[in-house]
């Protein structure tokens, strides 16, 4: 059996040894379009801060791959492929043949549609490619603009804080990580933040990108204008869906995905950020893992692993604070359990006498267990003690 997986992120990576777990003999290859092999992508923020080489950051050596017979080619791109015959074909001309197939190509940063964009100093942020870029660019730089108000926006302006820049987060939503927190813990974090010198424009809409070849600021719609030299993009990723045409792969905002991960077409399966598994694109870590995980099981046919999705969680990875968020956060029907005071926040969510949800701020112990009692729908009654 030849198994090959396009893309090597967490997914394609995870699939790939869950593939050599269930067929000890089976060809696996894994192609990317990327310089490097599997790195933690999730530890960018360190690399962009100068706080780990990137040679830390990438998880297995070569030895590894050779022990699980892994094929790993890097700075391949694919161009087309012929689900029909059952190829794929790569910008240089060469083919390659599969059994099974696995798009794991991952997805692109979003660029939001304002006047501007293509100006030199605009910067996105995906990978350590992009890191070394924004390290490089904002040497020459006082003020940055990151734009977007997420974890990961959170996490890169701290990060460009510690290389001594002047850093303003941009955010459209009226308060920080709005999908993830209430508004009493968006006021809470943005003011922690606000004391390790990142600052905030809440609420505004850009209307364009001052400048003209370069960046010099930002106009917002209300005509007020910000100035900085350099705006680093995290407004969200768009799922790559290029090859699904060519190989009759049916999409809607992603790769559209059954629960044994495969798609559409029989033999070819989709794990990761361009993924879509009934209408959610989950676009983090550990589902990327979950998905690639049961797609490498079932393309060797045992078609015993299906996808059971985990529950959303969230954890900020800012030095010196501590915040969670995970499960169903929706107020509508829920018994809520809060505390506030002496700099830690707590908000519980329960419904039909079981833990659904959590927001937590400044409670590093309660937070690691916090991801426990919503999956295993602990009863109200952990958490006496914990609240006035």
């Amino acid at each position: 059996m030849k198994y090959l997986i396009l893309g090597n992120g967490i997914a394609g990576i995870s699939a790939a040894l869950s593939v050599r777990k269930h067929d000890e003999t089976g060809e696996i290859s894994v192609v990317t379009k990327s310089p490097m092999p599997f790195y933690y992508r999730i530890r960018l923020i360190e690399y962009l801060a100068k706080k780990t080489p990137i040679e830390k950051l990438i998880a297995y050596g070569e030895a590894f791959y050779d022990d699980k017979e892994i094929e790993i080619t890097l700075n391949k791109e694919v161009v087309r492929i012929d689900s029909e015959n059952r190829k794929v074909e790569f910008s240089d001309g060469s083919l390659m043949e599969y059994d099974r197939l696995l798009l794991a190509t991952g997805a692109r940063p979003r660029y939001p549609d304002i006047e501007g964009i293509d100006k030199e100093g605009i910067l996105k942020f995906r990978g350590a490619g992009d890191s070394d870029e924004i390290t490089q660019h904002i040497e020459v730089c006082d003020h940055v603009v990151v734009l977007g108000g997420g974890v990961l926006g959170i996490e890169a302006a701290n990060s460009l804080i510690k290389l001594g820049k002047d850093v303003t987060v941009v955010e459209s939503a009226d308060r920080l990580l709005h999908r993830q927190l209430d508004s009493e813990g968006s006021v809470i974090l943005q003011r922690i933040l606000e004391e390790k010198k990142i600052k905030f424009i809440l609420g505004k809409t850009i209307k364009r990108i001052i400048g003209d070849n370069s960046v010099k600021g930002i106009e917002f719609e209300d005509g007020t204008v910000f100035n900085a030299e350099s705006i680093v993009l995290s407004a969200g990723v768009i799922p790559r869906l290029e090859l699904c045409e060519s190989a009759g792969v049916a999409v809607n905002r992603g790769i559209i995905v059954d629960e044994h991960m495969e798609t559409n077409i029989k033999g070819i399966f989709a794990a990761g950020d361009a993924a879509e598994f009934r209408g959610t694109l989950y676009g983090l870590w550990t589902p990327s893992k979950e998905q690639g995980e049961v797609a490498g099981g079932n393309m060797t046919g045992i078609k015993i692993q299906k996808y059971n999705p985990t529950l959303p969680e969230v954890r900020l990875k800012v030095t010196g604070i501590s915040l969670f968020s995970g499960g169903n956060i929706e107020e509508k029907g829920a018994v809520i359990y809060r505390y506030n005071k002496d700099g830690i926040y707590r908000k519980f969510f329960v419904k039909n006498n079981k833990i659904v949800g959590a927001i937590l701020i400044g409670d590093i112990k309660t937070s690691m267990m916090a991801g426990h009692f919503i999956r295993t729908g602990e009863s109200p009654e952990v958490l006496y003690g914990l609240y006035e």
